[in-house]
């Protein structure tokens, strides 16, 4: 037999780990290990799903939106037939320009679910097995070719009309097709180029562009039923080792480090998994480590109090109420990018919990696994992060993939967030800019008023910025220097879209209006211009780092003392440095440059207020603010992460 031709493209995303999935076809169920089935002692199957490759069950809400997809596009009671329900179904996300899902019924890839941003809707791009399983059922979406066509698609060919014998009516251009041979057997799947009429009618032309072409043969389709509690029996004996070596790992930890332990949670299966792991290795329940954003969907707020009553556990917390609503005045729509949401509703917070709650360090336990993302599948398994400072994290599940954390779970009988069967894939923020626009969309069904409330605001600030509708409709807003990807969809549907937006780093600059030069009195000075005027009073709550300062309304001036230099700043923005060293006031200058940022817009996440050691800075009036007589002029703060910095 001749090699089968594919074209279903591997995605470009990067291998982060090993790709672990595997079938037992004996027990019809998803291995996570290539070791014999718990069960039927055969051994598994390789199932080569796309990189990253973090598979996990496909629940109520997932397989919901897939049926109600291929339904749409190859006809009513088809979709229930190729995802039927006792089966256990794995999707794996792809790397796409928004969300794409592998789905694998009976161990074989059947298809993706797609979401297309400009149709702001899904389509199911079907493989050859999915095309096999779809021919069965479907009378929808079908061409038919003539005998000895076959020969060249293997070849590399795509269908013209002249090798078309018939086809669906109905078929529109840019639609999946299934391509069946004379005796109606499916052997190929590709795009429409032309519609069906148009293929009826003309006599020439590019018909359909083949993604997968092979031999015909029925379907492979596993007569045998499953649950996950069966592949949780299947899997049991590897579920036993991981879990051994996290809590062994875990109790190492808190023997090492000696401090108070806490566990992370966002209500998601991941921190949800860690801190069953906690609790046991502890053989007590720990308090919960929730930071509460503000942005959080209601169930999952909800899940956090019921799971931590039923823990008997307590919660260690900080409520951000309005603060990003308020914040997204200051810095704009958070971008991935520029995510100073991250350090204002949740870091600062963190570092605010851990100075006032726990009253020390902590050791923080976190569900951060490797296959969420290139940066996490590098990062150590233990760590400090420095816009936390007292923190110490430690992921006792970081080698796990997403399927071993649902067997976990599916094992230990415990309730999960609901959110999941609603068909969200994450847990968080329901705005996180890093989220696909198909699961921010989602929104608009699940929680209307959320969603209203945000593309009011998203609508005002594209008004604001002169972009189009389209600039806030179709997620452009997620990035401040838009990707080559969306950049190339803008032009694909003639839109008018600038790739970079204003933030906040580019609207205070200190630019040399007059460089390091001998003064007349004595030693050297330099002069600057900030890119506008400055809040001389905002601006004297932190100038006092540098040394003693007074502020003159009246002349609309501010002079600070630092050391052997003199620091004047002006409302409209002016500045000049006089000193004895000119490399001194080089530094200086660059100094002065990042704390008038750190002062002016500041968003009171607070991070850096519990690092002073001589407690010398607070929040005044939602602003950073230091004590005069506290501190000591050290300047370690001006090196401090702050969200401010971002670009």
């Amino acid at each position: 037999m001749k090699q089968s031709r594919r074209k279903f493209r591997r995605s470009h995303a990067p291998f982060l780990t090993k790709i672990r999935l595997f079938w037992c076809d004996e027990c019809n169920v998803p291995r996570p290990a290539e070791t014999r089935c718990g069960v039927c002692g055969h051994e598994p199957r390789k199932v080569h799903i796309s990189p990253p490759g973090d598979p996990y069950p496909a629940m109520e809400g997932h397989l919901r939106c897939a049926i109600a997809t291929i339904d749409r596009q190859f006809g009513p009671a088809v979709g229930q037939k190729v995802l039927p329900a006792d089966k256990t179904i794995i999707i794996n996300k792809v790397s796409s320009l928004d969300a794409m899902f592998e789905f694998v019924v009976d161990g074989y890839i059947i298809g993706r679910l797609r979401y297309d941003i400009p149709q702001r809707g899904y389509t199911f791009l079907l493989s050859l097995e999915g095309g096999r399983r779809i021919g069965e059922h479907s009378r929808q979406k079908w061409v038919s070719c003539y005998d000895g066509v076959l020969e060249y698609l293997k070849k590399g060919a795509n269908l013209m009309l002249p090798g078309i014998a018939g086809c669906d009516s109905g078929i529109e251009a840019g639609e999946e097709v299934w391509i069946a041979d004379s005796n109606g057997a499916v052997i190929g799947v590709g795009i429409a180029r032309m519609s069906g009429e148009e293929m009826a009618r003309e006599s020439k032309g590019f018909a359909v562009k083949i993604r997968e072409v092979d031999d015909p043969r029925p379907p492979t389709i596993n007569p045998t039923t499953a649950t996950w509690d069966d592949a949780v029996k299947a899997n049991s004996n590897d579920i036993d080792v991981i879990e051994n070596e996290a809590i062994s790992f875990i109790k190492r930890t808190i023997e090492k480090h000696q401090l108070p332990v806490v566990v992370g949670f966002s209500g998601g299966k991941d921190s949800l998994v860690t801190y069953l792991l906690v609790e046991k290795a502890l053989n007590e329940s720990p308090p919960l480590f929730f930071m509460d954003t503000g942005l959080e969907l209601p169930e999952t707020v909800e899940y956090l109090n019921e799971f931590a009553v039923r823990h008997q556990a307590s919660i260690v917390t900080q409520e951000a109420g309005e603060q990003f609503w308020e914040s997204i005045e200051t810095f704009g729509p958070p971008a991935r990018d520029f995510r100073w949401c991250c350090k204002v509703l949740k870091l600062g917070p963190a570092a605010i919990a851990i100075s006032e709650e726990i009253g020390s360090d902590t050791l923080s336990f976190m569900g951060q696994r490797k296959l969420e993302s290139f940066q996490r599948s590098v990062e150590s398994r233990v760590s400090s992060n420095p816009w936390v400072p007292g923190q110490t994290s430690a992921n006792p599940i970081q080698k796990w993939n997403a399927l071993e954390v649902w067997l976990y779970i599916f094992k230990e009988k415990e309730p999960f967030n609901p959110l999941y069967n609603e068909g969200y894939h994450r847990m968080g923020c329901y705005l996180c800019p890093a989220s696909p626009l198909a699961e921010i969309e989602s929104l608009r069904e699940t929680h209307p008023k959320l969603y209203t409330r945000w593309k009011q605001k998203i609508s005002d600030w594209a008004e604001k910025l002169g972009y189009s509708k389209e600039w806030a409709e179709l997620g452009f807003w997620r990035w401040k220097r838009l990707p080559p990807g969306q950049l190339k969809l803008i032009e694909e549907l003639g839109l008018d879209i600038e790739g970079v937006r204003p933030g906040p780093s580019e609207r205070l600059e200190l630019e040399l209006v007059k460089g390091v030069s001998p003064c007349t009195d004595s030693g050297f000075s330099l002069e600057g211009q900030f890119s506008e005027g400055i809040d001389l009073i905002r601006a004297s709550k932190l100038m006092p780092i540098f040394g003693r300062t007074k502020v003159s309304e009246e002349l609309g001036a501010l002079r600070t003392t630092s050391g052997n230099s003199t620091i004047a700043l002006f409302s409209s923005g002016s500045m000049t440095i006089r000193g004895k060293e000119g490399s001194e006031i080089e530094v200086l200058a660059e100094q002065v440059e990042r704390t008038m940022k750190r002062a002016l817009f500041c968003q009171a996440c607070g991070s850096c207020v519990p690092q002073c050691d001589q407690e010398a800075l607070n929040l005044d009036e939602a602003r950073i603010a230091v004590d005069a007589e506290r501190c000591t002029n050290c300047l370690k703060c001006d090196a401090w992460p702050c969200p401010t910095y971002l670009s």
